[in-house]
C-alpha cells in the first residue's frame, strides 16, 4: 500500500477533525484494512468484531487529542509557556494511552489472525496514521 495513496484517499475527505467524527473516514480506514490484510473468511470473523472494539478505545481519545489541537490554535496569539506547557503533556499523555492501546490489543490480534498478519495490521495502521498526522501537521502553525 502506498503511503501516497493513503494520504490521497484520507485527504479526499476532508479535514483531520471531520476525518475524525465521519462515518466515510471509519467506513475508508476500515476497507483500507480489508483491502491490504487479506484476512480468510474464518480469520475475518475473529478478526473484525476485536477491530470494533480496538477503535472504540482508540476513539474514545479523539476528542482529548482534537482538545488539545483546538487549544494550540485557539491560543496561538496569546500563547503562554505555561499553557504551552499543559498543551503538550496533555497530548503526550493521549499518546501514551494510545501506545497503552496499541500494546494491549497486540495479543489479541495475534490470537486471532496471526503474529505476521497482526503486524501486517499494525503496519497499514501506522500508515494510515501517519497520513492523518501529516495533514494535521500542515495544519496547525509552530507557536511563535
Amino acid at each position: 500500500m502506498s503511503g501516497l495513496r493513503v494520504l490521497a484517499l484520507l485527504l479526499s475527505l476532508g479535514s483531520a477533525a471531520a476525518l475524525a467524527a465521519d462515518e466515510d473516514y471509519a467506513l475508508a480506514r476500515k476497507r483500507l484494512v480489508e483491502s491490504n490484510l487479506q484476512l480468510s473468511p474464518e480469520e475475518a470473523t475473529r478478526f473484525w468484531p476485536l477491530y470494533e472494539r480496538y477503535w472504540s478505545e482508540l476513539s474514545a481519545l479523539t476528542a482529548r487529542r482534537e482538545y488539545y489541537y483546538n487549544e494550540f490554535g485557539n491560543n496561538f496569539d496569546n500563547m503562554t509557556d505555561e499553557l504551552a506547557k499543559k498543551i503538550t503533556l496533555g497530548y503526550i499523555a493521549v499518546e501514551e494511552d494510545r501506545y497503552r492501546i496499541l500494546k494491549s490489543f497486540f495479543p489479541k490480534f495475534v490470537a486471532a489472525i496471526s503474529a505476521k498478519k497482526a503486524a501486517r495490521y499494525y503496519q497499514i495502521e501506522a500508515k494510515i496514521q501517519s497520513a492523518v498526522n501529516s495533514e494535521i501537521a500542515a495544519r496547525i502553525p509552530l507557536i511563535k
